[in-house]
């Protein structure tokens, strides 16, 4: 399997047109039809079907472009490596972040990247798990700083390396009238603000409760990003689920405050989550190494419940 197959094989993926791809790749048809069908002599398997209506991937089509993407990324990567060891040129990194990690250390990691490789391409997209992992399998990201429940297996495709653990509270709006509820009772006529997706804190707080024997929320409204959730939050008498160092962040910690019921917390780890067997490239490399420092030199003591 060449190179020249797995670029010709991704921009049919991409066009869904073998004429398309050879327009695109400034190739004939009957170069880019070559290459396709070596690729399926060499797989043993079909990768495209034809019809009246044009050209669709098979399931092992499908597979195979998961893979090609991920295997040209790497390719891409090597050569940024070699450019910037023999000349120098611009580097590339792209790193997902979790909120916690957006608000408290991502400003210093990046100021000390910026003194290493200061014409580097950067990109940091918001790392919340769900659009973390299927970033990190096409090579979207290059690695992610995020958060995993601290009693998950994981999953074998990736790496997680834990840099800290992460504990997760109840927040309102300050002047909210249940602030100081304490009994959980009181707060599930509330509106929850929560993301409740596969493997997320939301996901082991409910388990929890129902593990307790408590009630769940009823009213609830699935958002997906945090900031969202949070100027929903500090806007509504609406409660959310979210990382408690949060109150301690400007100007976050003036705008909530923490709600202690009686009700089991789940426990989180942040950490450097990659795809299993996957080499960083040198920029990606070099900002992991600056969050491992600077995550090491942020842990603070858990907050205490305040005296009655």
């Amino acid at each position: 399997m060449k190179d020249h197959h797995l670029r010709a094989w991704l921009k049919v993926a991409e066009l869904r047109s073998i004429r398309a791809a050879a327009r695109s790749l400034h190739l004939s048809q009957a170069a880019v039809t070559k290459a396709i069908k070596e690729l399926e002599a060499e797989l043993e398997a079909p990768l495209l079907t034809r019809s009246a209506k044009g050209i669709a991937l098979t399931e092992c089509g499908e597979h195979l472009t998961v893979r090609a993407r991920l295997a040209q990324a790497q390719l891409t990567l090597a050569r940024q490596d070699i450019r910037q060891l023999l000349s120098g040129a611009q580097a590339r990194v792209a790193v997902g972040v979790t909120p916690m990690v957006m608000l408290s250390v991502l400003p210093e990691v990046l100021r000390d990247f910026r003194r290493s490789m200061p014409a580097a391409k950067i990109k940091v997209s918001e790392g919340l798990l769900p659009a973390v992992q299927p970033a990190l399998r096409n090579g979207t990201l290059d690695f992610a700083v995020a958060s995993r429940m601290a009693d998950s297996s994981g999953d074998s495709e990736f790496e997680f390396e834990v840099l800290r653990p992460l504990e997760f509270m109840i927040a309102c709006r300050r002047g909210h009238p249940l602030a100081g509820a304490t009994r959980w009772e009181d707060l599930l006529g509330c509106e929850w603000l929560l993301n409740a997706s596969a493997g997320s804190h939301t996901e082991a707080f409910l388990r929890g409760l129902r593990a307790n024997g408590l009630q769940a929320p009823d009213r609830v409204i699935d958002c997906d990003t945090f900031g969202v959730m949070w100027n929903l939050m500090t806007r509504s008498d609406a409660l959310i689920l979210c990382p408690a160092g949060m109150l301690d962040v400007q100007p976050y910690g003036d705008e909530a405050s923490r709600v202690w019921p009686e009700v089991p917390m789940p426990v989180a780890g942040i950490g450097i989550m990659t795809l299993r067997g996957t080499p960083l490239s040198l920029a990606a490399a070099t900002m992991a190494d600056l969050f491992r420092r600077r995550m090491a030199q942020a842990a603070d003591p858990p907050p205490r419940r305040p005296a009655l």
